[in-house]
């Protein structure tokens, strides 16, 4: 029986789950042909941090190996998402890790932000179907094939919904407040953002779309920033850390960049902010929820301005979750209508 996965790809980070375990690491992609000394420390690497694939004949490394080890290392910013390989790389590499045997089945939910919703069935070509992945670890090498079955793609922050009116098994949580009114989903991501509308559980197109405002551009502010400041390069995908505790290492010293972050965010967060109220009425919504990692990061800024807006739990992987509650829904045994459980809890 296939195995029921739900899996973001977003700009910022990979995230993916089968609604008992997950995994997150960065969307970052560099070439791995060159002759390469496997990690050698006090520790073996956890599975996210050893990634190093053949896929279609060509090497990889992924997340944050290829941070580490790859001089061509790159984060895909591309608007379309299906140029190149990167998306596809990235979504193997995720679920090799849910791959015990040699032949693997799996049913697959994912998404694409609602403005390239047209971009579908290229997405579908690239990834349906039977794919051979090497592993190549300290321990060895080891194949393992893919089998895509099914693949439902959805706008991206449907996601975070499904994971407040869902459980795991994909059954309509008990007194879930948001099954009915009016629910906004604001998923700040790293390239872009998503403003999606859902009434009365269901999603509304027409109200949806995708802005060209994310966390991208605070990073680049940070990173102007240290560049003026202390004379320092850095590329956008290897500020993650550093943004996140608020300090870089500059010889041998952790320098603070708390102030420097700090306005980056509140600008984003003013940008933000313009864009959703040119786009919503916004006092219409019974609730707006926030997520995304860039939701985390701009709430304090944004809530203040947002009376009905919330953060809910663990808001980075709250498409994954969903999505995987969706998959089981859809193509476990027995899944309950949708249709048929939102009339009868009415």
């Amino acid at each position: 029986m296939d195995r029921c996965i739900g899996i973001d790809i977003g700009y910022g980070f990979v995230k993916i789950t089968d609604g008992q375990e997950g995994y997150l690491f960065p969307s970052v992609v560099g070439d791995g042909s060159a002759q390469f000394l496997p990690p050698i420390g006090l520790q073996p690497p956890a599975q996210t941090e050893d990634m190093r694939v053949m896929i279609d004949g060509q090497i990889y490394f992924v997340g944050n190996l290829a941070i580490r080890h790859s001089r061509l290392a790159h984060r895909g910013l591309s608007a379309t998402r299906v140029e190149g390989n990167d998306f596809k790389v990235l979504l193997l590499t995720a679920l090799s890790l849910f791959c015990p045997q040699p032949l693997n089945s799996f049913s697959v939910v994912t998404g694409l932000p609602p403005g390239r919703m047209h971009l579908t069935e290229e997405l579908l070509r690239q990834v349906k179907g039977e794919h051979r992945v090497v592993r190549l670890t300290a321990q060895g090498s080891e194949e393992v094939t893919i089998r895509i079955d099914r693949v439902a793609v959805v706008p991206q922050p449907l996601g975070a919904y499904w994971s407040q009116v869902l459980d795991p098994r994909g059954k309509v949580r008990e007194g879930a407040a948001l099954l009915q009114g009016r629910t906004g989903v604001i998923d700040v991501g790293f390239r872009t953002s998503d403003l999606v509308t859902i009434q009365d559980g269901e999603y509304v197109q027409e109200q949806s779309r995708t802005i060209p405002v994310g966390l991208v551009t605070a990073y680049e502010e940070v990173a102007g920033g240290l560049l003026a400041e202390h004379g320092v390069e850095r590329e956008t995908y290897a500020l993650d850390e550093s943004i996140i505790r608020g300090e870089i290492g500059l010889a041998g010293k952790r320098v603070d960049i708390t102030a420097l972050r700090e306005r980056a965010f509140g600008q984003l967060a003013t940008k933000l902010l313009v864009e959703v109220q040119s786009a919503w009425q916004v006092k219409d919504f019974d609730a707006l929820l926030l997520v995304g990692g860039g939701g985390h990061s701009l709430a304090r800024y944004l809530l203040p301005h947002l009376s009905q807006g919330a953060v809910p739990a663990d808001p980075g992987t709250a498409n994954s979750r969903g999505f995987a509650a969706w998959a089981s829904r859809s193509w476990a045994p027995a899944p309950v209508s949708w249709t048929e459980h939102s009339t009868t809890t009415a």
